[in-house]
C-alpha cells in the first residue's frame, strides 16, 4: 500500500472545502427567499394551505407553487385560529375529565 502524503492530502481537504463552501453559502442564500416546500419541479409539497399553492396541473401529482422568490414566503402560511381553539378546548376538557376519575368520582367535565 502506498504512503500518504500528508502535504498532498490536506491539499485535497482544502480544495473540498472550498467547494463546500460555495454550496453551503449558495444554498443559505436560496433559504432566505425560496419557499422549502417549493420542489424541484415547482410543485408546492406543503401538507397545509398556503395562498401560493397555485392548481394542479395536467400530468402533475401536486399543486403548482406560485411563489417567485420575490416575497417572504413564510407569511403565506395559513392557521385555522378556529381550528386550533376547538383542539386546546377539547385538550382541556379531556385533561378535566381524566383528572375527575383519577379523583374517583367518575364524573365529565362540563363541556362548556
Amino acid at each position: 500500500m502506498r504512503k500518504i502524503d500528508p502535504a498532498e492530502y490536506q491539499k485535497r481537504l482544502d480544495r473540498m472545502t472550498e467547494l463546500f463552501t460555495g454550496m453551503v453559502k449558495q444554498a443559505d442564500r436560496l433559504s432566505q427567499t425560496r419557499c422549502p416546500y417549493r420542489d424541484r419541479h415547482d410543485e408546492c409539497t406543503a401538507a397545509f394551505r398556503c395562498r401560493n399553492q397555485g392548481v394542479v396541473a395536467e400530468g402533475r401529482q401536486r399543486q403548482g407553487c406560485g411563489h417567485e422568490g420575490k416575497l417572504d414566503y413564510r407569511s403565506a402560511w395559513q392557521s385555522d385560529a378556529a381550528a386550533r381553539q376547538r383542539t386546546k378546548d377539547r385538550v382541556e376538557r379531556v385533561k378535566s375529565e381524566a383528572a375527575a376519575r383519577r379523583r374517583g368520582n367518575g364524573a365529565k367535565a362540563d363541556p362548556a
